[in-house]
């Protein structure tokens, strides 16, 4: 053996010997004492395992509301105590303090800065409180984490109750005792004669209270709370003080005795006891009409401290835990299925090398799941239709590698001079196509959001397993069988396989008129439709408003459920069929009506519930406010964008060696879209109108390959939104990666055939330019048509048996990969033709 063989075979042995060491913890919950490898596994995502994801908005407005409220409190005590008159003082917005005195004013105006630091504090405190009141809640393993806008990302696997943790996080719980006006009148004050310093506020049954706005006590002085149990056996909360909270309490009662005094949580009244004795020992109790479990969570959020702001939920998504299994068994079952479809092909195909190719597959696939147990990424469904892509993807090297091996056989080489040669000429190819998909990837993960970035992360790993597996694995099997077995030679065709792929002799150029015609009249269908219907249809994560998708014990009709809704005055809704392997299945859409978004989902599950009674499961919840809906379809187009832009500098500095002009280009590009921002045109024409600067700069700076390869995407990606529309079927977050997806798939049977027309120009100087193409296209056919049945087998598997959740991803795909393999051929290599032709004076 010889010593460059030993040591690749030491590194493929040691990259297994690696990937089960990583996987380990993952596969086996019970590791022996001395493992000490660490105990990373692999994390199900919340639509696998179900759970809430919840984007919550802190109104750090009201905490420098709150803040000025004190500050003027402040100042009023400091002025009472210098004896110093005054007539008003009030806030001015959030920008300061007016403070009028013997027909003076005087006007405080709060540092900027010191807002910022307010507005920052509130968040931080907000996510503290946050992280208490989840800890003590149960749930195992949150992830809790701060986001850009004063925001916050909640993820909480495993939940059983959504509800209750939505109303247990949204409390600002703001304890505070209050005085209660009992000498003036409750039915002037109603009537609009409101005495100063009181306001109104209700009780837990409705009933009005006329109380004095100053606070007497708040909860910031709390050291503990407990739900305790009265004599008739009913929940009241226990409150405990700090020394000070306790002398402040004792001071209050004392003076007041005789009156009552109101506990108000939140502005409302929960009691109003009368104050029969001075209290001391710093205790007090909260009573009402709770149920246990209401007085628990209210223990619980009082324990974890008031939110500093209130917070509003500008995204929600639920998943119970059966949807979340039946993800799991669907997708591992399209992925098997799909699998084993594409290993019997490659046997059947390939022969022997088939096999080795397909040893190479299952490898990548434990190269995968090892990286991910690894780093304990969390594995969401489309990260699982990223593995079953990959597994169609990975086979695309393998059969370049085979089809240059059979080429130089056919050069009448030995068996071991084919195989080098034929890595040595693949590997320039894959390793542009791995490239560009990993662009794409990338993208995707800094754009994405939630169980986009999962996929992301999928396809990133699986291109990298990929190369690995096709490139160096079954390179070291060859050479092993040649080398060491004294193997004469490797099949690399079957019985069943017939020369049909070398004989192909198609002059494809000489129909791009026709192709012309058709692209543009596809692409002119398209904005007919976009117009017609008043741009795409945006499902809720662009759009806004809610998704609750619900499950029937038995067979129920449209009509009924319309009528359901109806009777809760949500006749507006949308509802569609679902049904899956028999069951009864719909969505139901509903759009913010009078800003109450967060209450919708309550009211859909609330009417169903009383219409049908018992039989009704709702299986998941997607609630997306309108501000985040447009943050997300601005971030979905920027992923598109960056995608294309990023691809055109990569394939502008390797196929024509000029990444000065590629970078000259994106700086331009920059600065052009810079400046058009500045007109507040919609994102939208932003992106068209950075796109149409893209192909300007290209046609200007004479990038041929990248103008050929950012127009055939554009027209790619228009094709599928315009089947999205022809068939109505909504835009969502796992749509746009399913576009990213497209864009790097079509990419590479793009650089395919360009890499070989760049091979050939070379190779045919005396034949003219339209015959080199020819030559080209028909030379990487069979590897066009073989990787674009392998990838259509493994997602025709994922479209079938994937579920309703991923079935509109797979459509993407599917139309992707018909319209891909089209336009490597009719659109990017007659765009490249023109461009030799026309303007860089080749006329042969």
């Amino acid at each position: 053996m010889s010593k460059n063989l030993s040591w690749r075979l030491g590194i493929v042995g040691a990259l297994i010997v690696i990937a089960f060491i990583c996987l380990t913890p993952t596969i086996s919950k019970d590791l022996p004492k001395w493992w000490f490898f660490g105990e990373n596994q692999i994390q199900l995502g919340l639509d696998l395992q179900g759970g809430m994801h919840l984007v919550l908005e802190v109104d750090v407005d009201k905490a420098v509301e709150a803040d000025l409220e004190r500050e003027i409190e402040y100042i009023k005590d400091t002025l009472k105590e210098e004896k110093i008159r005054y007539s008003e003082i009030s806030p001015d917005g959030i920008s300061g303090i007016n403070i009028k005195s013997d027909g003076r004013s005087l006007h405080m105006v709060l540092d900027s800065r010191e807002k910022d630091d307010i507005r920052q504090m509130a968040v931080d405190q907000a996510l503290e409180t946050i992280r208490n009141r989840i800890d003590q809640f149960g749930v195992t393993e949150p992830d809790i984490r701060p986001q850009a806008g004063y925001r916050i990302l909640i993820q909480l696997p495993g939940l059983d109750d959504p509800e209750r943790a939505k109303d247990l996080l949204g409390k600002t719980a703001q304890l505070e005792f209050r005085l209660v006006d009992d000498v003036n009148s409750l039915e002037d004050a109603i009537k609009g004669n409101m005495p100063p310093g009181r306001e109104i506020l209700k009780d837990e049954q409705g009933d009005m209270l006329l109380v004095l706005k100053r606070t007497s006590l708040t909860g910031e002085y709390l050291t503990d709370a407990r739900v305790a149990f009265d004599q008739y056996n009913e929940p009241y909360v226990s409150l405990t003080f700090n020394s000070k909270g306790g002398k402040s309490f004792e001071r209050i009662t004392g003076e007041h005795i005789g009156e009552r005094l109101a506990i108000v949580l939140d502005n409302k009244i929960h009691s109003a006891p009368n104050i029969q004795d001075k209290i001391s020992g710093g205790r007090a109790q909260i009573s009402g009409r709770f149920s246990l479990e209401e007085a628990k969570d209210l223990a619980i959020v009082l324990r974890a401290g008031a939110l500093p702001a209130p917070v509003k939920i500008l995204e929600e998504r639920t998943v119970g835990p059966s949807l979340g299994q039946d993800s799991i068994d669907k997708g591992i079952k399209s992925m098997i299925i799909g699998g084993i479809f594409v290993i019997l092909f490659m046997i059947v195909y390939y022969g022997f090398a088939g096999i080795v190719a397909d040893l190479a597959l299952v490898l990548n696939i434990f190269f995968i799941t090892a990286v991910m147990s690894a780093f304990s990424a969390t594995l969401t469904l489309p990260g699982i239709a990223g593995m079953i892509l990959t597994v169609g993807m990975a086979v695309d090297a393998n059969v370049l590698v085979f089809e240059r091996i059979k080429e130089e056989l056919r050069l009448g080489k030995t068996m071991s001079a084919a195989i080098d040669g034929g890595y040595g000429k693949a590997i320039v190819t894959i390793l542009d196509a791995n490239v560009t998909t990993l662009i794409a990837a990338l993208v995707l993960f800094q754009f994405g959001t939630g169980p986009i970035r999962g996929f992301a992360v999928t396809l990133s790993i699986g291109i990298i397993a990929s190369f690995i597996t096709a490139v160096f694995v079954t390179r070291v099997v060859f050479n092993y069988l040649l080398t060491n077995l004294n193997w004469k030679s490797i099949s690399f065709s079957s019985p069943f396989y017939k020369s049909w792929s070398e004989k192909f002799n198609i002059n494809f150029i000489s129909k791009r008129r026709f192709a012309f015609i058709l692209s543009v009249a596809m692409i002119f269908v398209t904005c007919c439709l976009l117009v017609w219907r008043n741009g795409p249809n945006y499902g809720v994560d662009f759009s806004g408003g809610v998704m609750v998708r619900v499950k029937f014990d038995s067979q129920q009709s449209t009509s009924a459920i319309r009528e359901a809704l109806r009777v809760a005055q949500l006749q507006d809704s949308t509802i569609q069929e679902s049904n899956q392997g028999g069951d009864s299945m719909y969505l139901i859409r509903a759009s913010e009506t009078d800003g109450q978004l967060g209450g919708l989902s309550e009211k859909i599950k609330g009417a169903l519930t009383g219409y049908f009674g018992g039989g009704v499961e709702i299986q998941s919840v997607d609630m997306v406010g309108p501000k985040v809906g447009n943050d997300l379809r601005q971030k979905a187009m920027l992923a598109i964008f960056y995608a294309l832009l990023f691809i055109a500098i990569y394939i502008s500095g390797r196929f024509e060696l000029k990444w000065t002009m590629s970078i000259v280009m994106a700086v331009s590009l920059f600065i052009v879209v810079s400046l058009v921002a500045k007109f507040n045109i919609s994102m939208t024409w932003l992106i068209v109108v950075a796109l149409l600067v893209t192909i300007g700069l290209c046609w200007f700076l004479k990038l041929k390959y990248a103008m050929g390869a950012i127009i055939a995407l554009i027209h790619d990606v228009a094709i599928t939104v315009g089947v999205f529309a022809l068939t109505d079927r909504e835009i969502s977050l796992a749509i746009i990666a399913a576009f990213l997806t497209i864009v790097g798939y079509s990419l590479n049977d793009t650089i395919v055939v360009f890499d070989r027309i760049r091979e050939n120009l070379k190779r045919f100087q005396r034949k003219s330019l339209i015959e080199v193409m020819n030559i080209s296209i028909n030379e990487t056919l069979s590897r066009t048509i073989l990787t674009s049945l392998t990838t259509f087998i493994v997602v025709v598997s994922l479209f079938v048996l994937g579920g309703g959740v991923i079935h509109d991803f797979a459509f993407a795909i599917l139309i992707g990969i018909l319209v891909g393999t089209y336009s490597s051929i009719f659109v990017a290599s007659p765009i490249l033709l023109l461009w030799e032709r026309k303007f860089a004076g080749n006329e042969k």
